[in-house]
């Protein structure tokens, strides 16, 4: 129980920092909207916090890099913890290559069922590619391993989760039809339009420059 205790209050303090810098764009967006006419519903938000826990997860088992690490280590880049040759350790085994993918898979399923602009394929890809990216490239700060296969297996994740999306979707096509046919008629500002993305940088931002594993 005292270790549950103990990994209920990391994630809870990760949350908390990744949330902060969330929760400030969330603000004005929402103030923008309103002068629009649009006011969001609390089950949008509630899947809105639904997507920055699976964040924080993902950043807490990827291991970021964040601001703290450039002091801590005095070499910040070593070419040794880079790979940028493609399936180098599949000798190894393949079940990291499995678990990098279905890490991802939530965030592929996640964006297009929460933000409709997220529906064609390739902006899911695109993104996924992006923050799986921001992710090892953080990685340099704090001496982790960089490496090419797991932004390729995240990006293929969030692909084969846009697919288990659209099975979904067709299970439930009239419903999210109905739903969809009903946002086309918002007049979105800037903000809300790439609201997803906002998120993603603001999660980010918040564990990069707040959070501090140490402390646990």
């Amino acid at each position: 129980m005292a270790i549950i205790a103990v990994l209920f209050k990391a994630i809870l303090y990760e949350y908390l920092c990744l949330v902060s810098f969330c929760i400030v764009f969330q603000v004005v967006m929402v103030v923008q909207e309103r002068k629009r006419g649009h006011r969001y519903d609390i089950k949008h938000f509630t899947w809105v916090y639904i997507f920055l826990l699976y964040l924080t997860l993902v950043l807490g088992l990827t291991g970021i890099g964040n601001i703290r690490d450039i002091v801590r280590y005095s070499a910040m880049i070593s070419l040794n913890e880079i790979n940028l040759l493609p399936f180098h350790s599949i000798s190894e085994g393949i079940a990291t290559y499995i678990e990098n993918i279905i890490l991802f898979m939530p965030f592929g399923f996640l964006l297009p069922l929460i933000w409709r602009q997220f529906q064609p394929p390739w902006k899911v890809i695109c993104t996924g590619l992006l923050f799986s990216g921001a992710i090892e490239l953080s990685q340099l700060f704090n001496r982790r391993y960089t490496d090419i296969d797991d932004l390729i297996m995240n990006t293929l994740g969030a692909f084969l989760g846009w697919a288990l999306f659209c099975v979904f979707q067709k299970l439930f096509h009239a419903k999210m039809r109905k739903r969809t046919e009903n946002l086309e008629q918002v007049n979105f500002s800037f903000l809300a339009r790439h609201e997803a993305c906002f998120y993603l940088i603001c999660a980010f931002l918040g564990v990069f420059f707040i959070y501090d594993p140490l402390l646990f």
